[in-house]
């Protein structure tokens, strides 16, 4: 069973912090996405079927968390000895193992004065049971609905699960072996899925790696007659610190997109705020052609990796200034055309990344 899914990318732009906005070198016109959640077409059915929540395609190498939210009912879950005929779950499908999540309702002691109505939440894959949990919180009658939140982390490599009815509960937690390549919802019996939304967060490091490094910028600027290409070194600001905070003295460089039209920008050193994250080589913005001259509408992507790209614009000056203008922000940031002679060899200009790629070359 194939069902509708609407994509909305969540984005939530920090006014406080400004740092660098990365356009994306293989995300074309696309401002950098942190998180996209889908909103699948609600209320419908499934009764002993399944239908597909992630394919292969959409868990790339860049995803660093996955997060399903589902509120459904199970029908046919009546007190009974034992559990119940009529359960559901989410399979995970990975290279050489699978890993299955069900929920099922039953019955403690059925007819005993001390029976209670629970619900066992397992974790098994092809080797067993990994782990389980058994909850009051569920409603466990047939047709009432219950929430279950689940969370993998690609970085942790762990499995979260939290649900109930109306106060959902963490209930367990399991190492996460493998990255799945297709995560399916099923059901045995009839289940109504009155919500299901599924919302993947991106590793900025490896979704905004654009494959450049500074000897390659520096071979392609050798040869390139476009003026506004180039290594551009932070020269100076205007900024109201009651607005904004300058992410770092950032050393920049810009390359005509692979579309043909406009420029990336690509960080290659000094960030201070999460300096550990920015790494030489990732996408940090995108200046725009207008229908004037040397003037940009820009997007952005700040320290912190959230993007900005209304009512900003930047500036080339002589072919030797460019200018960052964040006018609701009162900041601007102004950066000087450097040449990797001079980055190299005036030691005010040098910037760690270069010192360490020298060194590199030297062992």
């Amino acid at each position: 069973m194939k069902i509708p899914v609407f994509k909305t990318p969540v984005l939530q732009l920090l006014l406080v912090v400004i740092a660098t906005l990365p356009p994306a070198h293989s995300l074309a016109e696309r401002l950098f996405e942190r998180s996209v959640r889908n909103y699948f077409e609600t209320p419908f059915q499934l009764t002993d079927s399944s239908t597909v929540i992630f394919e292969d395609d959409e868990i790339t190498q860049s995803v660093e968390q996955l997060d399903i939210d589902l509120r459904v009912a199970m029908q046919g879950i009546e007190e009974r000895r034992g559990l119940a005929a009529a359960y559901w779950g989410v399979e995970l499908i990975g290279e050489g193992d699978t890993l299955s999540l069900s929920v099922r309702h039953g019955n403690s002691d059925f007819g005993d004065i001390l029976d209670r109505r629970l619900t066992f939440v397992t974790l098994n894959s092809r080797r067993g049971k990994l782990a389980e949990a058994v909850s009051e919180k569920f409603a466990a009658s047939s047709g009432s609905f219950n929430s279950l939140h689940i969370s993998f982390s690609r970085q942790n490599h762990t499995i979260k699960v939290t649900g109930g009815g109306s106060k959902p509960e963490m209930l367990l937690k399991s190492d996460l072996p493998f990255t799945p390549e297709k995560i399916t919802l099923w059901s045995k019996g009839r289940m109504d899925v009155a919500a299901l939304v599924t919302e993947k967060s991106f590793d900025p490091e490896e979704h905004l790696d654009t494959g450049y490094s500074f000897e390659q910028l520096r071979e392609r600027f050798s040869q390139s007659i476009d003026p506004a290409e180039g290594f551009w070194q932070y020269l100076d600001r205007e900024n109201d610190t009651r607005y904004a905070h300058p992410g770092g003295r950032y050393l920049l460089a810009t390359v005509k997109s692979d579309s043909g039209s406009g420029y990336d920008i690509i960080y290659l050193d000094g960030a201070i705020t999460l300096a550990n994250k920015w790494r030489p080589g990732m996408l940090k913005g995108r200046l725009k052609p207008t229908i004037f001259r040397d003037h940009f509408d820009l997007q952005w992507i700040d320290s912190t990796f959230d993007s900005i790209d209304t009512d900003i614009h930047a500036d080339i000056t002589d072919s030797a200034i460019l200018t960052l203008s964040f006018p609701l922000l009162k900041t601007k940031l102004r950066f000087s055309k450097a040449t990797a002679a001079l980055l190299g060899k005036n030691s005010s200009l040098k910037t760690a990344y270069y010192e360490k790629s020298q060194a590199d070359q030297q062992n």
